[in-house]
């Protein structure tokens, strides 16, 4: 290799480069660009803001006969043989043998049996990982990069090393290079989205000097104040681009004033046979207080499951009579739009506001549509049946949207069209993070529930094996003795050729005449015609079924104090949030309440899920080790929202960034509502990124 070809290649320095094509980068032909395509980079601009999701610490690397177990470590090694191993149940492993002149280890790559044609015998590389124990003292899953001999090789290794997300084709060691000739150049121009004022107050260094030590850091702590300034600038634009929108539509005065001191509500305020927890109370004040004006009300109310969000709604629903006006309930599922059926006759009829159920199975969905057209119903719980072109409303002035993140943008739209500007209110138990709510949904007023009714008491979760499972079935009865419920969940209806798992019509038809014979089951899933359904639901809630047999229809709605256990067969097959909404249909009376989880999970994942839904019962801590596990790409909605586009931040960890942010971007935003100061336009361009439809 010549001289020339060790020197990293220079983009000629004219004007500014930053925004031209990754292909004016030296080694970069029409296959690689459409591999980097793949991960978002089109631009040199783009490249040095592939930001590094990981270090590693290559500044001194360990003798392997120096390596201690738990210990994170980073040796240089020769491959002296690997192969590939298949295991029980399908999985395999790569193994390779390594050396030093110091001695030898094993490293093991799990479901990567490919790997083993990549180790070739005598080739050198570096290999950074958790020295643990399997069969002995091993690397698992070490990161690895072959060493070539040439300069190269200075960039990965003897320094804190980048380790950014790849693609197919595209290797660590070509990021690397590629970067650090896209900054060897003084003519990349990178323009500073944060205000000097800000910037400066807040401590961070300049753009261009935070990019090169966020690539290429000499220390931790170097890399970690750039990627905090990263960070901040990003969520600065998040917070500028939702607060604008915010701003525009703050001066509608579209919507309706309703009346929120009137007799109705009055009444069933003073009807309620407990009192209110302080979030219950801090919810209601904030949405009479919207509903008293005449901007069209968007708020979500986010709690846990248990807190006690539909006492709250009824509030809303009845300050929307006592001005004459309907309320529509719209919910994703039949089970539960039924139940909040029930839940309204029982709550709402004694003030003589008549109530109706509108799904697609309704039988007399024709004459339910013309009592809501009438006017003559006053509130109505339906399903998607609500946003048809059929149904009508004679004065719609309430739209309530329960697990508002199952529907779309469309359909949560269609509802509201449905009335005259009616004002809003999107409920959800599922447990999004406080900080990823503020953000996805920043069009919309917050209101957070975040403790639970008095006397409520933390619900125990445990894992059976399979060698307990008798004894699960005996104290099912003891349960049923003492005349206390059971929810007991599998992940089919019917027995599927291809999926492994429990199927519910089977599994309680099984245990009804054999474990639990003598104990009083029932049977609920989806594909039972609704008057079915709504008739099994009222047998439990009644007490008349001891062991209540269901799929996950039973995930929210059903609302029953007097079950206290929760047995979930296949656990691991469920997702982490479905485990909490499911767990959550206990514990719901003061009675400690248990759930149970049954079967082996089949991944590591699988397997995490469980131990964090263990540890853990807060819905809150639920979310945020979702968000950690899934990323925030994963959560329904996110993506619409631009949040998949985060190149930095993390909206886990960074809640101080983001309060601060929101803070730093509502002054702007004050003094300059436009961004059209010149110290403003870098930000004004980022924002721009960020700006979406909150609806």
């Amino acid at each position: 290799m010549t001289q020339a070809q060790r020197e990293p290649s220079r983009i000629p320095p004219e004007g500014n480069n930053s925004d031209k094509p990754i292909a004016a980068l030296p080694g970069i032909g029409d296959k690689r660009e459409e591999q980097l395509a793949n991960l978002g980079i089109r631009t040199i601009r783009d490249l040095v803001y592939h930001i590094p999701r990981d270090y590693a610490d290559r500044r001194e690397l360990s003798a392997i006969a120096d390596l201690v177990e738990g210990a994170t470590a980073t040796i240089e090694a020769e491959v002296v043989s690997a192969r590939s191993r298949h295991l029980r149940r399908g999985f395999a492993l790569t193994e390779a043998t390594l050396r030093d002149t110091t001695g030898s280890v094993r490293a093991v790559w799990f479901g990567r049996a490919y790997l083993a044609r990549t180790f070739k015998p005598g080739s050198r590389g570096l290999f950074t990982g958790l020295v643990d124990q399997y069969r002995g003292l091993v690397m698992k899953n070490p990161d690895y990069e072959f060493l070539t001999g040439d300069e190269e090789d200075r960039i990965n290794t003897g320094r804190i090393v980048p380790i950014y997300r790849l693609t197919e084709g595209v290797t660590q060691r070509m990021l690397r290079q590629w970067i650090t000739q896209a900054l060897s150049n003084g003519a990349i121009e990178l323009d500073d989205a944060l205000p000097e004022p800000i910037r400066l107050e807040r401590g961070f260094p300049p753009v261009d000097e935070a990019i090169r030590n966020i690539h290429f850091p000499p220390d931790p702590e170097t890399a970690h104040h750039a990627r905090t300034r990263f960070a901040y600038e990003e969520l600065l634009a998040v917070q500028a681009a939702v607060l604008s929108d915010r701003a525009g539509a703050g001066h509608d005065t579209s919507g309706l004033a309703h009346q929120t001191d009137g007799p109705l509500l009055k009444r069933f305020h003073q009807s309620l046979p407990f009192t209110l927890t302080e979030g219950q109370r801090e919810a209601i004040e904030a949405i009479l207080a919207d509903m008293a004006t005449a901007r069209p009300m968007m708020r979500l109310l986010q709690g846990d499951v248990g807190c006690g969000k539909t006492v709250v709604a009824l509030h809303a629903i009845a300050a929307a009579a006592d001005g004459g006006y309907q309320t529509a309930l719209m919910a994703p599922t039949e089970i539960l739009a039924e139940q909040h059926g029930l839940t309204l006759r029982r709550l709402v009829a004694p003030l003589g506001l008549q109530v109706e159920v509108l799904t697609g199975s309704t039988p007399d969905a024709k004459a339910v549509r013309e009592r809501i057209a009438s006017g003559e119903t006053h509130v109505v719980a339906g399903t998607h049946a609500l946003i048809q072109d059929a149904a009508r409303f004679h004065r719609l002035g309430l739209a309530i949207i329960d697990e508002q993140h199952r529907f779309g943008v469309m359909q949560r739209g269609a509802l509201r069209d449905k009335g005259p500007m009616p004002d809003v209110l999107h409920m959800t138990a599922t447990p999004i993070p406080r900080t990823l709510a503020i953000t996805v949904y920043g069009g919309m007023d917050l209101s957070i529930i975040d403790e639970l009714p008095p006397g409520r008491l933390p619900i125990k979760t445990r894992r059976i094996s399979a060698s307990k499972v008798e004894d699960l079935y005996r104290y099912l009865h003891r349960q049923a003795a003492a005349g206390l419920q059971t929810y007991y969940v599998c992940p089919l209806v019917e027995e599927s050729e291809s999926r492994d798992l429990t199927a519910v019509t089977t599994h309680f038809e099984e245990l009804s005449h054999g474990p639990l014979a003598g104990l009083r089951t029932g049977l609920l899933h989806g594909r039972m015609a609704s008057r079915d359904k709504e008739a099994v639901m009222e047998q439990f809630a009644a007490g008349g079924i001891d062991v209540l047999f269901s799929t996950t229809v039973i995930e929210v709605g059903i609302d029953c104090p007097n079950a206290t256990t929760m047995v979930i067969e296949d656990a691991g097959q469920f997702g982490l949030t479905q485990l909490h909404q499911l767990r959550g249909r206990v514990g719901r009376g003061s009675e400690q309440s248990y759930c149970f989880l049954l079967g082996k999970p089949k991944t590591r994942e699988g397997v995490e899920r469980l131990r964090i839904l263990c540890e853990k019962s807060s819905g809150f801590d639920i979310a945020e080790e979702d968000l950690r596990m899934r990323g925030p790409g994963e959560f329904q909605g996110v993506r619409q929202a631009g949040l998949s586009e985060l190149r930095v931040a993390d909206l886990v960890h960074d809640v101080r960034l983001l309060d601060g942010a929101r803070r730093d971007a509502q002054q702007l935003l004050l003094d300059d509502p436009s961004l059209t100061w010149p110290a403003n336009k870098a930000l004004a361009r980022a924002t721009a990124r960020f700006r979406v439809l909150n609806a």
